[in-house]
């Protein structure tokens, strides 16, 4: 059974919103909090410390008093991102997450973390899609997940399939990793968090 203290949680919020008008998408507020906000309050109850990746902003992502790290050459995706943050982790394990999920799952580690702890790596898929930003890995993972990019990889998804990395089904738990990529889908997630009651 892993322990909050064993692992680091990892926002990437790097991207450049293209869809939302170039908005940063985790600072888009929603209800009375931002997405980031709500990322974090979730993380918390996972994970013993938290690394924000980021590109821009970044002022107001050091007031959110985690850790931050900032992409050195913004515009080269997720992956260059994630590799760039290990290098600010200590613990054994890191569980990563995209910036525009508000809905993250609580109980995402204690879901993934028996195929985490059989392959060193855990992968969620929603409906037979796999959640290729969302990653709960090992030490050693890390380190082979770096040397893929290095070696000029670029997508986290390529090197999940040159791994045959197996996903755990958490279909259930599908609107946990709805994200906010459009403006439609900002529409759902405010109708989803007023649904949900105060």
């Amino acid at each position: 059974m892993l322990e909050r203290s064993e692992i680091t949680g990892i926002i990437l919020c790097g991207g450049r919103g293209s869809r939302l008008d170039g908005l940063d998408k985790p600072l888009i507020e929603l209800g009375r909090k931002r997405i980031v906000d709500y990322i974090i309050a979730s993380l918390h109850k996972q994970v013993g410390r938290i690394v924000i990746s980021c590109s821009r902003n970044v002022a107001l992502y050091e007031a959110l008093q985690q850790g931050v790290v900032v992409d050195s050459e913004p515009g080269r995706g997720p992956l260059a991102g994630i590799y760039e943050t290990f290098a600010a982790v200590s613990t054994e394990w890191v569980l990563t997450t995209p910036g525009d999920v508000p809905f993250l799952p609580d109980s995402l580690v204690m879901r993934l973390q028996n195929d985490a702890l059989a392959q060193g790596i855990a992968v969620p898929s929603v409906n037979g899609q796999r959640q290729n930003l969302c990653l709960l890995l090992n030490r050693s993972k890390r380190e082979e997940l770096s040397a893929f990019y290095k070696k000029g990889g670029s997508a986290v998804k390529h090197w999940l399939n040159d791994n045959g990395v197996a996903s755990t089904d958490l279909s259930e738990l599908a609107v946990g990793f709805a994200d906010v990529n459009t403006s439609n889908d900002l529409e759902r997630a405010k109708s989803r968090l007023k649904s949900m009651g105060p």
